[in-house]
């Protein structure tokens, strides 16, 4: 899996690799954890475990708003410039305490897995009763992953749908208590698909218009120019697909067809 997140992957938001001012990061951030944080928003503070820590953001902002965090990050390469307390290596390897947590959360982590079963069962013994598990993953009933190969194989090995969502709760001794599609917290929004549309039909194949939208080096690539050369054309494509595409996703995402699927779970008594 490491083979298809380079270096770059982490700093893709930030848009400077070696980026380690950590209110520079935050603020680059500050909504899409804000969106997170709202999963938690009626719970009291209590134990928190974060699987798929990325650089700590998400567990720095609960620790502020009073939660006793940890962290598990598979990469140890991944940057902690806040000194979250992380862990580092294969989640299913590691000892924890079962029964210890209120709240277990996985933000875009069971798609790159094998067995996501595996993962929920383990995360489910490490709830307390009543605990809350909450997931983000891609929703296999969008356009994006059905006409854009949103679907981002092979860096993603399992596509969910709710009901998918709703079994996999179960069968780990979970009740299913809330799902939602939209696109605060992870864009994967309909915006690029007028532009990939345009550039195949003026000439480039599938593979080499994909390879541009999802390379993280020079966004501008796939925004701005064509074949590698500043295009006006290709920016004011770009500029009608935002405007286009914003109301149609609203439209899809309140339908639950949106490109992301949140879900959040109880462990049943």
């Amino acid at each position: 899996m490491s083979t298809y997140y380079p270096a770059e992957y982490y700093w893709a938001w930030e848009g400077k690799a070696e980026q380690t001012d950590w209110e520079a990061i935050i603020n680059k951030r500050r909504k899409q954890i804000a969106q997170k944080a709202k999963w938690l928003d009626d719970l009291a503070p209590g134990r928190l475990l974060d699987i798929g820590a990325q650089k700590g953001e998400f567990l720095w902002h609960m620790q502020m708003k009073g939660w006793l965090v940890e962290g598990v990050e598979l990469d140890n390469q991944v940057p902690n410039p806040a000194n979250m307390p992380i862990r580092y290596g294969d989640f299913l390897e590691m000892e924890l305490g079962e029964a210890q947590y209120d709240v277990v959360t996985f933000w875009a982590v069971l798609e790159h897995v094998y067995e996501p079963a595996v993962f929920v069962r383990k995360a489910a013994k490490l709830l307390k009763p009543g605990g809350r598990l909450v997931v983000l993953v891609t929703n296999l009933n969008s356009i994006q992953s059905r006409f854009y190969q949103a679907d981002d194989y092979p860096r993603h090995l399992t596509i969910f749908t709710k009901e998918s969502a709703s079994r996999l709760c179960d069968d780990a001794g979970l009740q299913l208590t809330k799902t939602a599609t939209g696109q605060e917290i992870f864009g994967a929004s309909l915006n690029g698909g007028l532009l990939f549309i345009m550039k195949r039909l003026f000439g480039y194949g599938t593979v080499e218009a994909l390879a541009e939208w999802r390379q993280f080096r020079d966004p501008d690539l796939f925004w701005c120019r064509w074949r590698g050369r500043e295009s006006l054309v290709v920016k004011s494509a770009s500029r009608l697909d935002r405007l286009l595409s914003l109301p149609i996703e609203i439209i899809l995402d309140k339908l639950g067809y949106g490109q992301t699927l949140t879900f959040s779970a109880r462990k049943k008594n």
